[in-house]
């Protein structure tokens, strides 16, 4: 049977959804994904592969992460759900169960992904603390909002994304559908849609609009920043303490 769930985590005491350097980081090496293979297994004792919509990074939320794993048996999917949260750390909380095609797969089959950036300025909210950004800078939403039009469409997100190793050959060009920017009462929401990204492309994205939106960057300087490699611009890579994956789009269904 396959099985598809959808996720909510704090992603705080994690490395990330899976670890990015086989090494443990400040967060003691502990993993989302490892959480949820110790549940199942507690539960039906059976090992599984869990296949993801894409890979969160230490300290990034998810809303609505999709992952699908199979195992031999039909569980009732309400039972498995309680039990599953019955066994899983309060930080991370299964919302959904289902059963799907055996030929889904969470990651291959995804059409685009939604994530949200919390801006929390103008006063600093306790409740926000490790859920957003603070910017203690007065920001210009129509800035922000004439920036991000340029991110729209197909970009070389070169200058957007942290490099790896052996990366000569890689393909930063990546296509957005759209940016939306909500002044909010604590600050800003800003919407990402996008076919797919590069590791950190989204937070580096956000923190050139934050930029923009401050009077520390400019148009001109944003535009050469997307048409010329190595192009170093005033930008930042914003903390991923803000960042979540807001919802993921399969053909079959919106997972929000």
């Amino acid at each position: 049977m396959n099985y598809l769930a959808v996720i909510e985590y704090c992603g705080t005491n994690y490395e990330g959804w899976q670890s990015q350097t086989g090494t443990e980081g400040r967060r003691g090496g502990k993993t989302v994904e490892n959480e949820i293979n110790k549940a199942i297994k507690i539960f039906t004792g059976t090992e599984t592969k869990l296949l993801v919509s894409g890979r969160t990074d230490a300290g990034v939320h998810a809303l609505n992460q999709v992952a699908n794993f199979k195992l031999p048996f039909f569980y009732d999917i309400n039972k498995f759900k309680i039990s599953l949260n019955g066994i899983l750390p309060d930080d991370i909380s299964i919302k959904n169960i289902e059963i799907v095609h055996d030929s889904f797969h969470a990651t291959r089959d995804v059409m685009s992904k939604t994530y949200l950036y919390k801006i929390n300025s103008g006063f600093r909210s306790p409740l926000l603390i490790n859920r957003s950004w603070f910017v203690k800078e007065e920001l210009n939403l129509d800035l922000m909002n004439s920036s991000a039009s340029l991110f729209l469409g197909m970009n070389d997100f070169f200058n957007f994304t942290k490099k790896e190793r052996n990366d000569k050959n890689k393909n930063y060009k990546r296509f957005i559908t759209e940016i939306k920017i909500y002044k909010e009462p604590y600050g800003y929401d800003i919407f990402i849609e996008g076919g797919g990204f590069l590791r950190n492309m989204v937070r580096r994205i956000v923190g050139t609009l934050i930029f923009c939106g401050s009077g520390k960057t400019d148009i001109d300087c944003l535009k050469r920043m997307l048409k010329e490699r190595n192009f170093i611009c005033n930008s930042v890579c914003a903390p991923p303490c803000g960042l979540f994956l807001h919802s993921v789009k399969y053909k079959h269904k919106i997972y929000c």
